[in-house]
């Protein structure tokens, strides 16, 4: 009978610690003003080779990247003027991938770019929250993957549909901070 009191009294703990571990309150969120004050995006290109072909260059995807964001801001009644309204303070990183880039057969042709970004909200010239996404990587569709295995992404045009990407990725998480 003592055992089993015992054992009912540990279960009873365990319960107990259990519940209380649930019950704990969550991390506080960010308290971020309804609209945001955005001026430009940072974006730093990077890649293993040099091409033959003429790609955009880092202001060009930089220019391409804050026309996006800006337009997606304005459209969905997210972006001010207001100086009361909290900053965004945009990082993207962006490394222009090519076929075989890691190898002694690299081509001229484009591959799936890998990203990273991190958003800063700022307030008062005082950071309150930030969001840091790493190791991203573009996902075509199947005729784009047979384009990359054919080797045929061999125009800055495509950067376009990769850039945009990025922006759309960035604005989700932009929507998503309250």
């Amino acid at each position: 009978m003592k055992k089993l009191s015992l054992s009912l009294l540990l279960i009873a703990i365990l319960v107990g610690i259990t519940g209380c571990s649930k019950n704990s309150p969550s991390a506080p969120k960010i308290k971020a003003t309804e609209k945001f004050q955005f001026l430009n995006a940072k974006l730093n290109l990077s890649q293993f080779v040099k091409t033959k072909i003429v790609y955009h260059t880092k202001e060009e995807l930089e220019t391409i990247l804050n026309n996006k964001l800006t337009k997606l801001l304005k459209d969905n009644e997210l972006l001010s003027t207001d100086i009361k309204m909290n900053k965004l303070v945009i990082n993207a990183n962006y490394k222009r991938r090519f076929v075989g880039d890691k190898t002694a057969i690299s081509t001229d042709s484009l591959a799936y770019p890998n990203y990273s970004y991190t958003i800063n909200l700022v307030n008062n010239n005082k950071s309150i929250g930030t969001i840091k996404k790493d190791n991203l990587s573009f996902k075509g569709g199947f005729m784009m993957n047979l384009q990359i295995i054919a080797g045929t992404l061999r125009d800055k045009k495509y950067e376009l549909e990769f850039i945009e990407a990025l922006a759309n990725k960035i604005f989700d998480d932009i929507e998503n901070i309250n």
